[in-house]
């Protein structure tokens, strides 16, 4: 098991103070959607950057050599001070990308899972927290006002004991789905790090990918459970809501298609119909 660096080049968004009439100003050209990009800020960190790894594995094709090549990604390299943390760390059947920016302000994870046997992926992860996201996840389109909020995708080929259990209803079977992947979730993050309660290698961002991850899963099979009848909308463009204990409300989207499945989660972020 071994634990890499990973390097790259964006610049800080640069803020100028104002004050007086010139920050009503300001203002006013936010909401009429000509803000300068020193207002607003630039994407110092796009999501779409940090999950390259995530975006560059297809599962059933990728190997796990074609996922460690993606640190030589020219794309995946970060600047260091902007970026304190972006380390890659590989355990027996899975292969990691995580990272902390310079502030702070946003910590990600990309996690590909293989299969033992042909060592080809069988499952990604991308989870993100921004503590003070100023655009939607899955759009240019600005957040005004800037929030706190939690992105975690994934696309998973389903276990075939899952797939050919009798299930009452297709809706039980949905709900089966998320709990296995809910659960396959925190054992390919112990492949990565040993014991999340003491990890042998990897970063706080894994542990608290995992932890922030287990937290969400944790309120969708509470209100799944609470009102069954839900899980016959996970498949719509925007899913279904559920209560996240410090972000208000969070909505889920599970896609199926034969063996293989996608889930696509945001919490306190628009969900797009993208």
């Amino acid at each position: 098991m071994t634990t890499g660096n990973a390097h790259t080049t964006d610049r800080k968004a640069r803020v100028v103070p104002a004050t007086g009439s010139m920050a009503a100003l300001l203002f006013a050209l936010a909401l009429a959607g000509c803000t300068t990009r020193e207002y607003v800020g630039r994407a110092r960190l796009p999501y779409a950057k940090l999950a390259i790894p995530y975006s560059a594995t297809q599962l059933g094709r990728s190997t796990s050599l074609e996922v460690l090549n993606v640190a030589r990604d020219p794309d995946y390299q970060f600047d260091p001070d902007k970026v304190e943390q972006a380390l890659l760390t590989q355990g027996d059947t899975a292969i990691s990308y995580s990272g902390r920016s310079a502030d702070s302000r946003i910590t990600w994870l990309n996690l590909i899972a293989f299969d033992e046997f042909r060592m080809t992926a069988r499952r990604k992860y991308f989870f993100c927290i921004d503590e003070r996201a100023e655009r939607a996840p899955d759009s240019n389109r600005l957040l005004f006002p800037p929030r706190k909020g939690i992105i975690f995708d994934a696309e998973f080929i389903i276990d075939t004991n899952v797939l050919t259990t009798p299930y009452a209803t297709e809706e039980a079977q949905r709900i089966a789905i998320l709990q296995w992947l809910a659960g396959q979730f925190q054992r390919d993050v112990t492949v990565v790090v040993g014991n999340p309660r003491d990890p042998a290698q990897g970063t706080e961002a894994i542990l608290l990918a995992a932890m922030l991850t287990g937290q969400v899963f944790q309120g969708v099979l509470v209100e799944l459970d609470r009102s069954p009848g839900l899980a016959a909308n996970l498949g719509s463009p925007r899913g279904v809501p559920f209560p996240h204990p410090s972000l208000d409300e969070g909505r889920i989207r599970l896609t199926t298609q034969n063996e293989l499945g996608a889930v696509k989660i945001r919490v306190n972020l628009p969900m797009t119909t993208k």
